[in-house]
């Protein structure tokens, strides 16, 4: 960090367009934001690894960069010599319309006080205990707030595992759409299950996920009845939690997981391990884009193994917006979309923790340029998104996903589903217990998929998916060591009533079965869907010639031409 504040104070110095000024009284608040003007990218990269770059526009060739201090960075930006001006917000505090009951928040044109935040969590899952309930994440801030997550959902005791989704907001306490947004989406789901049929397919196959709010200490920061729209006269809501910390840049950094972490980090990351997040999404405000990973690297650096679907998954949220949205609204940028790190690159950010570590798909949505827009727009931000926000929830159950088994005894296994010659810095899916089951959103294509477990024989297959449809993969993984005798017990096949084996298969394939399928009629497919081969069974164990078969990748489908009733097993051909 050191050689990298030297690196920028010479390059600043040297570039002769900035001078020296006094520090002023506004230094002595909790926080402050101060706008600068920069000459090229590389200088604005610099100044975004020692300060929080909260906001960036191009303008005339240059960069107008907004960069938020708190106290212990004063002297260090000071010492740099750049030309400077406080920022002065358009909203302070005492100017938002705070709903101070629950029957007050009925028109969405109010922020709710604290209070009023814990009854309409409180009432959301007494209203609906069939479809909704409440979590802490954490239980006491430093300034005894709590962190709450709703779960919304037909999925309420678990029966089911279905791939999880998560919408958080308002990591940055003064900014504050998004927390109101979140709030008004879990209502809108909840009274809307049986009539929209939208909802009721997010409810029935996702298992949601909803903070409104990961700072409340930074968003209540004066009292609990009020917000403002930044720290500005020291009176309003905080960008940083109660102990001056942008949550933004402490989460680990990639490749460095040790550090002191906040309370609120604590808490999400304790979260977030508890539970499997097929993708997740961390509502901003001060701009209007989709900003996708990485934050660390520009994509020239290091792009990201899903690239192309995080361009494709960001073209579709930000088109969304513009269609239904007003005029203007979710433009910045490549047209509402952009790589976090071509934007600006930073440390320690949310949405590279989730990547990274927790395999999971996140993204940062930055909803509003206005971080506290006036109560009676907010009702237009929600015409705005609410289309994009559902949709980008469906997203998680295409792709590719099924279930690992063990393919003797049928127990569902934990295993890495890994992409060759695509997955890279741990972009790679597991399946999970209890049914073992995977899910890995990606862009259209054919691909070459690994499962691997401890103790099993790994198999790769062929994949291809479509945009916006769902392709299930089911796998079965054979221990290693293991040679299938054609005389062992038929209980050892009960639990899944057939085994083909060996797997990989060379000249020869075995179909072991047991009960209704000893005479049923066997159909293989190639991995492009044709029909290679055609046989019927002749009772526990049919051996049938595959020595013509190309290497590759075959659906071995079973039918009982009694019941009608399918099976198909996947089997690889050397």
């Amino acid at each position: 960090m050191k050689k990298i504040l030297v690196t920028v104070l010479c390059a600043f110095i040297l570039s002769g367009l900035y001078a020296q000024q006094d520090q002023p009284d506004i230094f002595n608040l909790p926080e402050v934001y101060v706008d600068v003007t920069l000459q090229s990218q590389a200088q604005l990269q610099q100044l975004a690894h020692q300060f929080s770059v909260d906001k960036v526009m191009k303008k005339d060739g240059a960069y107008q960069v907004r960069i938020w201090l708190g106290p212990h960075d004063y002297q260090n930006f000071l010492n740099l010599g750049i030309k400077y001006t406080i920022y002065r917000p358009n909203t302070k505090w005492g100017e938002l319309t705070m709903a101070t009951t629950y029957e007050q928040m009925a028109s969405w044109n109010k922020y709710p006080t604290y209070s009023v935040y814990c009854a309409m969590m409180d009432t959301f899952q007494t209203r609906f205990p069939s479809l909704c309930r409440v979590d802490t994440i954490l239980a006491a801030t430093p300034n005894s707030h709590s962190l709450l997550a709703c779960y919304v959902g037909s999925n309420m005791d678990g029966h089911e595992q279905r791939p999880q989704f998560f919408y958080t907001s308002t990591m940055h306490g003064d900014e504050q759409t998004g927390f109101v947004m979140m709030l008004r989406l879990i209502d809108y789901l909840l009274n809307n299950y049986t009539t929209d049929a939208q909802v009721q397919h997010i409810m029935d196959n996702v298992d949601l996920w909803i903070c409104p709010v990961e700072n409340p200490d930074g968003m209540y920061a004066r009292n609990d009845n009020s917000m403002g729209g930044s720290s500005w006269g020291g009176s309003g809501s905080t960008r940083a939690n109660a102990h001056g910390v942008d949550l933004n840049r402490n989460y680990p950094e990639v490749g460095q997981p040790t550090k002191n972490y906040e309370p609120e980090i604590q808490g999400m990351m304790d979260f977030a391990s508890q539970h499997h997040f097929v993708m997740s999404a961390n509502l901003h405000g001060g701009a209007e884009l989709y900003n996708f990973p990485w934050d660390l690297w520009t994509t020239n650096q290091v792009s990201h193994a899903d690239l192309d679907w995080w361009w494709y998954m960001g073209r579709a949220f930000a088109d969304t917006c513009h269609k239904y949205g007003s005029n203007g609204y979710f433009t910045e940028e490549t047209n509402g979309v952009t790589p976090g790190g071509d934007w600006y690159v930073i440390d320690g950010s949310r949405q590279d923790y989730m990547n990274y570590y927790q395999h999971c798909r996140e993204v940062t949505l930055e909803i509003s340029e206005d971080k506290s827009p006036s109560g009676s727009q907010l009702p237009q931000f929600w015409t705005n998104l609410k289309h994009s926000l559902l949709n980008y929830i469906e997203e998680c159950l295409n792709g590719f996903n099924g279930t690992v088994t063990d393919s003797i005894t049928g127990e569902p296994l934990e295993a890495m589903v890994f992409i060759q010659n695509h997955d890279i810095n741990y972009s790679e899916v597991y399946s999970h217990l209890p049914e073992g089951k995977y899910y890995r959103p990606i862009k259209s294509g054919t691909y070459t998929v690994t499962f691997s477990a401890d103790g099993y024989v790994s198999k790769t297959v062929q994949v291809t998916t479509t945009d916006g449809t769902a392709q299930q993969i089911d796998v079965q993984l054979v221990p290693e060591g293991y040679v299938p005798d054609p005389g062992e017990a038929v209980e050892l096949f009960a639990s899944q009533q057939l085994l083909v084996y060996p797997d990989p298969v060379g000249n020869t394939m075995n179909v072991r079965v047991n009960g209704q399928w000893q005479n049923a009629e066997v159909l293989v497919y190639d991995a492009s869907g044709r029909q290679v081969m055609r046989f019927n069974l002749t009772g526990e164990n049919t051996m049938v010639e595959v020595s013509k078969l190309a290497k590759g990748t075959y659906f071995v489908q079973l039918r009982n031409s009694v019941t009608g009733e399918a099976k198909t097993l996947t089997v690889v051909k050397n």
